[in-house]
């Protein structure tokens, strides 16, 4: 048998919350709740059976309703490309191709499977590694949730794996050197229980590799079921990802990589002509709606202007076409110079973690601009507020996160709460807004905490209520005991959550700010439209009106996870169903019915 190709696997998150009620499951069980199969019953000879999971039993995130490719798996799906020549590399993320349909078409079994997995992902992650042991393929495990919580790859796969010694992790980055390693000892058969990498980025991983096999892109299904839209270029408008740099210098408590070692998470910069040309690669033929919007992946651009500045005025300097939105710090309003360079080189939204309108929950979470607003003398809508007007003056349009669920947020009706203070904030200001709950994120100072004040809903890391849970990680709804303003109700934080999505995310809210923002962005052009390039100009304004109608694209996920569907329930019903609190459950009463099949 020929083992002459790898895969390389970006796992779905799926609803597994309704299983919190069986008793005495193991992983395997999950694989017969995603399959529909007995996985009890499962062997080497039919292992395929089992292999692909049920897709009415996906779970929608964010990434998903805006249709980004995880760039993880593009990176490593290019480095074993790259790396391994002989060999050709298949991507499969069990949506646009499954494993039986790589496999079946190969007529073989793969050398290797390499996964990246987010904590929300782990457990179909976990439960894929083990239908491949079965049939004695060796899995590579990866991503943010195996280098913050190592132990879950012993607790959740290796343990029940009849061939344990075929499932490795790699703890860190998968740089050149771990993968170079690893497909030595993979020739070898010495496969290594673990690896760890501290190169987060590299030059040179991008290109036209003839043994690479990508997946279909990703489309915004929105746009193809708008009126007009659906007949126009526009309907294949793509968010492209790509890094310019890697890391995070800031530790606030919520995120996972707050308390990884500095070497695993030091901000590495890649070399602005490679860059480039990676971007030049992309649109190296004719430059539509399908190559000219890229989303820069860092968690927030703002990191290092020194740095930064060459990498804009290389791409002002080429022959790109390119317009980009990036996640980046609000203090970025105060620095003319560096709003005029991003605007120029393309910047066209920016997505801005606001967290909230409370100066004591920013105090709570560690958020680093505490020291700049208080300064200001201006309370936190008032400063937020000035700094979003500076940044539209460019034509840049805006959306922010925020964080319901934290210590000082309030319910007092559902009309007077924090979503709602949240929500009037965002319409006044003219922006969007990603509404998540406060997630206890593996890895994450307050996830530790948590586990250590006995504050987890759903139980102690290495049980399986906490290995199921995982699923939930993605931000849509809470895996901690709410604070006493909140009725200690995970009801109450996505109803707030919920409310936010609907009010901002309104189809009628979403054409008055598109319409806003494209007259802003078609005076202040960037490079492309600057004098009397209409044409470009008009480009660049579509691209910040399609920015902020996208935003909208958070009330669908909303929608689709609160609503029972499939026999699978929603947010709502379950959470409805589970609390016992009955003051909350009237309140709830005929708010809940509607989302119930």
């Amino acid at each position: 048998m020929s083992k002459n190709y790898f895969i390389v696997y970006n796992p779905l998150t799926y609803q597994l919350m309704d299983l919190l009620s069986a008793r005495s499951i193991t992983p395997i069980d999950v694989i017969s709740y995603l399959t529909g199969q007995n996985a009890q019953e499962m062997t080497s000879e039919n292992f395929i059976k089992f292999i692909d999971f049920q897709p009415q039993k996906q779970r929608t995130t964010m990434v998903d309703a805006l249709a980004i490719e995880m760039y993880a798996g593009i990176y490593i799906q290019n480095q074993l490309a790259r790396l391994a020549k002989d060999h050709i590399v298949a991507m499969v993320d069990g949506k646009r191709k499954f494993f039986s349909d790589v496999i079946k078409e190969k007529k073989c079994l793969p050398r290797a499977v390499f996964i990246s997995a987010m904590s929300s992902s782990f457990p179909a992650a976990a439960a894929t590694a083990l239908v491949l042991n079965y049939a004695k393929i060796p899995v590579i495990i990866g991503g943010i949730h195996v280098s913050t919580m190592p132990e879950d790859v012993d607790t959740f796969i290796r343990k029940y794996a009849p061939h344990p010694e075929l499932v490795s992790f790699v703890r860190g980055a998968g740089d050149s050197t771990v993968i170079t390693t690893i497909l030595d000892d993979l020739k070898n058969n010495s496969l290594k229980k673990e690896y760890a990498g501290y190169t987060l980025i590299e030059d040179g991983v991008w290109g036209d590799f003839p043994n690479l096999e990508p997946l279909e892109p990703l489309k915004i299904n929105l746009l193809n079921r708008l009126p007009v839209i659906k007949y126009t270029p526009l309907k294949d408008f793509r968010i492209n990802p790509v890094a310019p740099f890697t890391g995070c210098i800031f530790s606030c408590k919520f995120c996972s990589i707050s308390t990884l070692p500095e070497k695993h998470k030091a901000v590495q910069f890649r070399d602005p002509d490679d860059f480039v040309e990676e971007l030049r690669y992309y649109q190296k033929g004719t430059v539509d709606f399908k190559n000219r919007y890229y989303f820069f992946t860092p968690d927030n651009l703002f990191h290092s202007k020194k740095n930064l500045i060459p990498f804009l005025n290389k791409i002002i300097e080429s022959d790109l076409r390119i317009n980009y939105a990036v996640q980046i710090s609000i203090e970025v309003a105060d620095d003319e110079e560096l709003l005029r360079l991003i605007r120029k080189s393309g910047g066209t939204h920016f997505f801005i973690g606001l967290e909230s309108l409370d100066m004591r929950n920013l105090k709570h979470i560690n958020k680093h601009i505490v020291a700049e607003i208080e300064k200001s003398g201006l309370s936190v809508p008032e400063y937020y507020a000035s700094k979003i007007k500076k940044i539209h003056k460019h034509g840049i349009s805006v959306h922010g996160s925020f964080i319901v669920g934290l210590p000082y947020d309030y319910f007092n009706s559902t009309t007077d709460n924090t979503g709602v203070e949240i929500a009037k904030f965002c319409v006044k200001n003219r922006i969007g807004a990603q509404p998540s709950t406060i997630v206890d994120l593996p890895g994450s100072v307050f996830f530790n905490e948590s586990q250590e004040n006995n504050r987890s809903i759903y139980g102690k890391k290495g049980t399986m209520d906490y290995f199921l849970s995982l699923s939930i990680a993605d931000l849509a709804e809470t895996n901690k005991i709410p604070p006493d303003s909140l009725f200690n109700s995970p009801l109450v934080i996505a109803s707030m959550v919920f409310y936010i999505s609907s009010k901002v995310g309104a189809p009628v809210r979403a054409v008055i700010n598109s319409s806003i923002i494209f007259m802003k962005s078609f005076i202040h052009p960037t490079k492309n439209g600057k004098g009397f390039n209409l044409w470009q100009r008009y480009l660049d304004a579509v691209c910040s009106a399609v920015s902020q109608t996208a935003v909208a694209l958070y009330k669908e996920q909303g929608d689709s996870l609160v609503k029972s569907k499939y026999g699978v329930r929603g947010i709502m019903e379950r959470l409805y169903d589970t609390g016992n609190n009955p003051e909350v459950k009237e309140l709830f009463k005929h708010y809940v019915t509607q989302f119930t099949e």
